[in-house]
């Protein structure tokens, strides 16, 4: 069984995931699904963080995508809860924490 991590996601400056977070960073949400981009060009281990497969939130950490995603890749399932919304006191960027956890099927 896998351990839960808490994460700081990368890439939050990618794309509209600084939009996406502010709007989407929130208790309320819960969950998001963690998506596995093995044709990404700057890492065949890259974990989107999204919700409604629709808005990107951020990227795994490396390190953590290059474990996670041989557990996805055999078929284990995982989503990302929230856990804050970074803000830096300087800057305008926000980020997103979220928790790493399994999804056991029910049977």
């Amino acid at each position: 069984m896998f351990e839960s991590q808490i994460v700081r996601l990368a890439g939050v400056s990618y794309g509209d995931a600084q939009q996406n977070i502010r709007k989407w960073g929130c208790r309320d949400i819960g969950f998001y699904a963690l998506c596995r981009e093995p044709g990404n060009p700057h890492d065949p281990n890259a974990i989107r963080v999204e919700l409604f497969g629709h808005f990107f939130l951020g990227y795994i950490p490396k390190d953590m995508a290059a474990q996670l995603a041989e557990l996805m890749d055999e078929g284990r399932l995982f989503d990302a809860e929230f856990v804050c919304v970074n803000k830096h006191p300087y800057h305008d960027v926000v980020g997103l924490t979220v928790k790493i956890v399994e999804v056991v099927p029910v049977h």
